[in-house]
């Protein structure tokens, strides 16, 4: 039986009044969302495509197949909310569960990242679903171009948000001792360069990494809710 450590930490930041982020942790499924929308939209957006999320994916081993389907409940859940004072609200969500092998598969829809730590470097596992990402593939800004671009703040595909159908997530495999994963909103990346990232994911503790990593991007500007969950695998 594969097991893991894991932590997670938030802060809502210097700028923003409520957290509309919302994250889960058990010993088979870690999820982060970042939710969007007026009002309570956000919190009640995030909040529910994590509990839709984790209702499927249970304690069961998973497969693309349950993982597609976990995004498409969320999905569904925020969708049918979205009315009066929540209307349009909408959310980005990226999760981490264990295949049948214990494999680990990641998938997530919107900008919210997964990262690996393995042999001291740190690697992105996803791909951030909005325009920046889309110019870059095409050779139009560069990687460094792409972290300011404002383009980055577009997403091109979310959860709810007025979208009728279900976005498909990308899943990605990762070997079922791979390291240490990071899952986290764009608080942190936003903040955070990819070297301050993995000085502070190399920390021991689960804990003190999750706690460190919030704090070193909540006092380099702190402009938007952070979250992370730290997993070692």
């Amino acid at each position: 039986m594969n097991t893991s450590r894991y932590a997670a930490a938030s802060d809502v930041g210097q700028v923003r009044e409520n957290n509309e982020d919302a994250a889960l942790t058990t010993d088979t499924v870690w999820i982060v969302a970042d939710g969007m929308g007026g009002h309570a939209g956000g919190e009640v957006a995030s909040r529910m495509a994590v509990e839709a999320a984790a209702e499927v994916l249970g304690d069961q081993p998973a497969d693309v197949d349950l993982v597609a389907t976990a995004f498409a409940t969320a999905h569904g859940r925020v969708r049918d909310a979205a009315h009066g004072e929540l209307a349009g609200m909408g959310t980005t969500m990226v999760l981490a569960c264990r295949d049948a092998d214990g494999e680990v598969l990641v998938g997530n829809v919107g900008d919210s990242r997964a990262y690996l730590l393995a042999d001291g470097a740190l690697q992105q596992v996803t791909t951030d679903d909005n325009q920046a990402e889309v110019l870059l593939a095409h050779g139009d800004i560069t990687a460094e171009e792409a972290r300011v671009h404002p383009g980055q703040y577009l997403l091109t595909a979310s959860l709810g948000g007025g979208q009728p159908t279900p976005p498909v997530p990308a899943v990605h495999h990762l070997p079922s001792h791979a390291g240490r994963l990071l899952l986290c909103s764009d608080g942190l990346n936003s903040e955070l360069t990819d070297e301050q990232i993995a000085a502070g994911l190399a920390t021991e503790d689960p804990a003190q990494a999750a706690t460190e990593l919030v704090q070193a991007a909540v006092q380099a500007g702190g402009r938007d809710n952070v979250t992370v969950v730290v997993i070692d695998l």
